[in-house]
C-alpha cells in the first residue's frame, strides 16, 4: 500500500510539473502564435494596399498597351494582389501574373501613340537635305533671273 502511495506522489509530481511546465512555456507559444498571424496580416495588407493604389492609378488601366521590361504588353487584368499582362514575345502572346508589390521594381512604360515615334538619323538627314535643297534652288533660280537680266540689258549698272 505504500508502494502505491509513493507511486501516486510521483504520478501526481510528473502531472504537476507538467501542468507547471505547459502554464509557464504557453504564454510564449501564444505570443509566437500571434506574431506569425500579425506579419502575415501586416504582408496581406500591404499586398492589398499597393494592389488598390496602382488599380486607382488612373495613368494606367485594363487594356492599356505598355512596354513591361523592353516587350509589348498589353493590362489584363489589374486586381488587390496581383496584375495580369498580356506579353507579346517570340514563343506567342503569354500572360505575366506579377504581384502588385513588384510593379514599382519593374520598368512599366504606358505607349501613348503606337504611331508617333521620334525620327531616325536617315529620316533626319533627309529633312535637312530637303531644307537645304529648296534653299539652293531658290538662290539659283534668283541667280539665273539676275543672269538673264544682265544678258538682255536690264541689268543695273555700277554707280562708279
Amino acid at each position: 500500500m505504500c508502494g502505491e502511495i509513493e507511486m501516486d506522489a510521483e504520478i501526481m509530481s510528473a502531472t504537476g510539473v507538467g501542468l507547471e511546465l505547459t502554464n509557464l512555456v504557453m504564454p510564449f507559444i501564444s505570443a509566437l502564435v500571434l506574431l506569425v498571424i500579425t506579419l502575415w496580416f501586416k504582408d496581406f495588407a500591404t499586398k492589398i494596399a499597393k494592389g488598390m493604389a496602382f488599380k486607382m492609378n488612373k495613368s494606367f488601366n485594363e487594356g492599356d498597351t505598355v512596354i513591361l521590361d523592353g516587350s509589348d504588353a498589353l493590362i489584363v487584368k489589374i486586381g488587390l494582389s496581383e496584375t495580369v499582362f498580356g506579353v507579346y514575345s517570340d514563343k506567342g502572346y503569354t500572360w505575366r501574373y506579377v504581384p502588385n508589390e513588384r510593379i514599382p521594381m519593374l520598368k512599366l512604360e504606358k505607349v501613348i501613340n503606337k504611331d508617333l515615334h521620334l525620327d531616325t538619323d536617315e529620316e533626319k538627314a533627309a529633312k535637312l537635305q530637303a531644307l537645304i535643297d529648296s534653299q539652293q534652288d531658290s538662290k539659283i533660280s534668283a541667280n539665273k533671273e539676275a543672269i538673264e537680266e544682265i544678258k538682255n540689258g536690264n541689268g543695273r549698272k555700277k554707280r562708279i
